[in-house]
């Protein structure tokens, strides 16, 4: 007599949610760092775990890779050029797009050098 066999039910695709599909945005895979695993960059691009091992092996997986040890690491900005995803500009205070110019919207030079040195007479 031979015993029921058992079938394996598919883990969700998002933690929490068993009716959602997993959503790739461009924050969540910046969130990942500079460079995620083989499997992970998998998911996002849609290829599956076994063909992207398969297209590793073979020097031919859509975005470049490199081999650290025993792991494959991908990079997160490829990815999201791959997808035609344009990351935001990394800034690190609350600046606007005036580069070079003074506190009051002109240029640096003339008479309101900021160096504290004085124009020539």
């Amino acid at each position: 007599m031979r015993s029921a066999r058992r079938t394996r039910n598919p883990a969700p695709a998002t933690p929490g949610s068993d009716d959602a599909p997993y959503a790739w945005t461009t924050e969540r895979i910046l969130a990942l760092g500079a460079t995620t695993d083989l499997a992970t960059a998998a998911g996002i691009l849609g290829i599956s775990r076994s063909a992207a091992y398969k297209l590793a092996a073979r020097d031919a997986f859509p975005v470049p890779l490199f081999r650290a040890g025993a792991y494959y690491r991908v990079p997160t900005a490829p990815i999201l050029r791959k997808l035609h995803l344009e990351s935001p500009p990394v800034s690190t205070a609350d600046h606007t797009d005036r580069a070079g110019a003074d506190e009051d919207g002109g240029n640096s030079g003339g008479k309101s050098d900021t160096t504290g040195c004085s124009p020539p007479p």
